[in-house]
């Protein structure tokens, strides 16, 4: 038999079982993908700019549909401040503009920023660099560096598919 008190506490906790769903499915961080920029010291005697400019692109796009898929984050689109973004790259880089990464994430309501630098110091030797700030505050959340081998449209896919499984796994919020 089913005493009162019983039939009070199924009647409180079946408003909360039935939001439990929605509680479980909380609002995933919303992320703005900049383009990823390139330090090239090799003084290699090749203009290999057209290359990087599309590994630059895929990497920046590979990251930020790999975190996607994988629900980590909602990726906004960067259309709306297409137009800013490429006012400040005529006159300067992202890692040097002195925050206006901030500006570009809140006017395309994002949560976080991330950008990414890739430093080239030979065909053989580079290094990635990856970091995601708050667009609210400037605060650093998350920054990762390492270095990969190889010039080459594969060592970039693996340098991407290594953030995105960092991130993945341990996502800053």
């Amino acid at each position: 038999m089913i005493g009162r008190r019983s039939l009070l506490g199924l009647a409180l906790l079946l408003p909360l079982l039935e939001a439990a769903p929605a509680l479980a499915e909380a609002p995933r961080r919303r992320l703005l993908v900049l383009d990823f920029e390139l330090i090239d010291t090799s003084n290699e005697p090749v203009d290999q700019s057209a290359e990087h400019a599309k590994r630059l692109a895929r990497a920046r796009d590979d990251i930020g549909a790999g975190l996607a898929a994988r629900g980590v984050y909602d990726v906004v689109d960067r259309a709306p401040i297409a137009a800013d973004l490429d006012a400040i790259l005529k006159r300067t880089y992202i890692r040097t503009c002195n925050g206006c990464e901030l500006s570009l994430a809140a006017k395309a309501g994002a949560d976080l920023v991330l950008t990414g630098v890739v430093n080239k110091v030979s065909t053989l030797i580079l290094s990635m660099g990856v970091s995601i700030a708050r667009a609210s505050t400037g605060e650093l959340i998350y920054h990762q560096g390492f270095d990969f081998r190889g010039d080459n449209d594969q060592s970039w896919a693996r340098a991407t598919k290594f953030f995105v499984d960092r991130i993945a796994r341990d996502p800053p919020v």
